[in-house]
């Protein structure tokens, strides 16, 4: 038996909407951002850079981004 072959707005209706994990608090999809903070060195005076990844939805971004 053949397969069902499915149409070109099926194909695009399938690859749409948000992807990734949906927070259980607001519902909103996680998005994963890299946050880059400035670190000055004591010792020699001159400045490195941190970076590091953090998981961010709508109930938690004032508190990553702040």
């Amino acid at each position: 038996m053949a397969k069902k072959q499915r149409t070109f707005a099926d194909k695009i209706a399938k690859g749409t909407g948000p992807r990734g994990e949906v927070c259980p608090q607001c519902g909103q999809v996680i998005k994963d951002i890299k946050i880059v903070r400035a670190i000055r060195n004591e010792v020699s005076g001159s400045w490195r850079f941190a970076e590091s990844m953090a998981k961010v939805c709508k109930c938690n971004e004032q508190e990553a981004l702040a």
